[in-house]
């Protein structure tokens, strides 16, 4: 497994709350009603009584007052305690948008790194605000999930040995069963190995899979799958430049327009995904049990699944594709098939694999 060359350093997430708040009691506004008592030796001087409607014209400004103070001090507290309880339902729903809770706090990693990712200005629309880029058979969208189908989350970079390395035993069957809307699969496109590069090859490529994902969207399981193919993706340990004419031809060799491919190297998004990768490699959510980050990383229902032990079960890697379907709950024979759900549903855990 390929570890992110920058994950040493980074901040642990914001763990900052919202304190709670002890509302001070308003101070009381009354009116005194009691005469001074007259001193010894001095004659009591008999003032007029003032009549009850001039008695009423003072008492009810100051009343007024008080009950304008006790409104507004009420306001400030439920305003407070409305804006605890959003940051609370941000918290427990990541993925319903970058809510102002969400800026501050992030949904699981670094809040800094979260923050830097929602102020890009140039991004795929078709991202979610982690920077994933959700695919299935209505699309690609988080909001194009669908309903009944497990997701997939893949944190990948394509420099990364290992990632091609599992993609090529699992893309044909995701491939197959993202068409069928038996899956949505999330990708998660790093680029923490442009130092293994001469030319910053994994944001390049990055770059071309978010263009994609906008503009192309049916394409992007088959290109996702083409960048990692044994004759295309480079070696890690000794690097051999990759051109973008070459890049934008591997793409028109999957059905992208050869006017999308040739804009790969304008490098559109490449300030965002710099940002994606600087928050991905935070996320407490996909991290392993030994608190560690690498790739490639793969969540199924948010969790993460066990590359290793899975790959083991089945007698090897080049098996990991049953060890998949087995953890998803579909039967080889149903992969491709619509209708075929994976009995773990949308909200299920990865079956152990026995």
């Amino acid at each position: 497994m390929t570890k992110p060359l920058e994950q040493n350093g980074h901040e642990e997430p914001d763990q900052t709350g919202i304190d709670a708040v002890d509302a001070a009691e308003p101070a009381e506004g009354r009116i005194s009603t009691e005469e001074k008592p007259a001193e010894t030796g001095q004659p009591q001087v008999s003032e007029p009584e003032e009549s009850a409607p001039a008695q009423s014209s003072r008492r009810v400004p100051l009343i007024l007052v008080a009950v304008a103070l006790v409104l507004v001090l009420a306001a400030g507290i439920y305003m407070l305690w409305a804006d605890r309880s959003a940051g609370s339902q941000s918290a427990q729903n990541p993925s319903s948008g970058a809510s102002t809770a969400q800026v501050s706090h992030g949904p699981s990693g670094d809040a800094k790194a979260y923050k830097a990712l929602q102020e890009v200005t140039v991004k795929p629309s078709v991202a979610d605000d982690q920077g994933g880029l959700t695919v299935s058979a209505k699309g690609v969208g988080s909001k194009k999930k669908v309903a009944d189908a497990p997701t997939l989350e893949i944190f990948m970079d394509p420099m990364c040995p290992w990632c091609g390395k599992v993609g090529r035993v699992i893309d044909p069957q995701l491939q197959r069963m993202i068409s069928a809307g038996q899956i949505n699969v999330t990708y998660n496109f790093l680029n923490f190995l442009d130092s293994a590069s001469s030319d910053q090859y994994s944001s390049r490529v990055d770059n071309a899979l978010a263009m994609v994902a906008q503009e192309d969207p049916d394409h992007l399981p088959a290109f996702a799958a083409a960048v990692f193919a044994s004759d295309f993706q480079p070696d890690e340990s000794s690097y051999q430049a990759v051109s973008d004419a070459r890049l934008a031809d591997k793409a028109v060799g999957v059905g992208i327009p050869r006017s999308l491919a040739d804009r790969f190297a304008q490098g559109t998004y490449r300030p965002w995904v710099d940002k994606v990768n600087a928050y991905a490699i935070t996320r407490k959510d996909a991290k392993d049990a030994k608190g560690e980050f690498s790739t490639p990383t793969i969540m199924i229902n948010g969790k993460v699944w066990d590359l290793t032990a899975a790959a083991k079960s089945q007698g090897g890697l080049e098996h990991l594709d049953r060890a998949l379907l087995k953890a998803l709950g579909l039967k080889t024979q149903d992969v491709g098939h619509q209708g075929k759900m994976p009995s773990i549903g949308a909200q299920g855990k990865a079956l152990k694999i026995e």
